[in-house]
């Protein structure tokens, strides 16, 4: 098997970091294939916003949990009660990416497409990551303007998706390819 199909084979979510920070180097190697990923039109209506300071990410958690309690208290104890009370897992570093909702292509596919480049080469540097959506709750209201000013986001630009990286306490394993997905004609 080559590198590249090697490394989609044994990506992973994790969900349980160790807190120690991650290399400046990796940082802006995982960054720049962001940077490099296709987008429609080449368009590329996205930022990149890397966020190494883990007392930020870890007020952040704070935020988005009492967040995703108030708004919906049931959800939030289900949640706990299956991944724990941590939304950011004691990650030590994320990446933002924002993106433009203006013109005629999906800014969202963008997004998902930088993301996956990025979990990508987070893998193939041996450094574990979670694409998480639930850190958009940090970005809505009054609040979250203001986050978005201080972390510098561009005019017009929203949240898109986060990437949380770090080094994992545990290994995780690859969730089981569903092949039955596959359709051949």
């Amino acid at each position: 098997m080559n590198e590249t199909l090697k490394t989609i084979a044994e990506r992973y979510t994790c969900r349980s970091f160790d807190g120690t920070a991650v290399a400046r180097e990796d940082l802006e190697a995982i960054a720049l294939a962001g940077a490099q990923a296709p987008t429609a039109a080449n368009s590329q209506r996205f930022r990149l916003i890397v966020i190494s300071d883990k007392a930020m990410i870890d007020g952040f958690d704070e935020a988005a949990a009492e967040s995703m309690r108030a708004a919906n208290p049931e959800a939030f104890e289900q949640r706990i009660s299956t991944r724990g009370p941590s939304l950011f897992y004691n990650a030590p570093a994320m990446i933002v990416i924002a993106i433009e909702h203006s013109g005629p292509w999906s800014s969202e596919l963008d997004c998902g497409i930088v993301v996956e480049n990025m979990a990508l080469a987070a893998q193939s540097l041996d450094v574990a990551n979670c694409i998480n959506l639930m850190a958009g709750t940090i970005f809505q209201g009054e609040a979250g303007a203001a986050l978005k000013e201080s972390l510098q986001f561009p005019e017009g630009f929203e949240f898109g998706v986060a990437l949380l990286l770090g080094y994992p306490t545990d290994l995780g394993r690859p969730h089981a390819p569903a092949t039955d997905k596959i359709i051949w004609v």
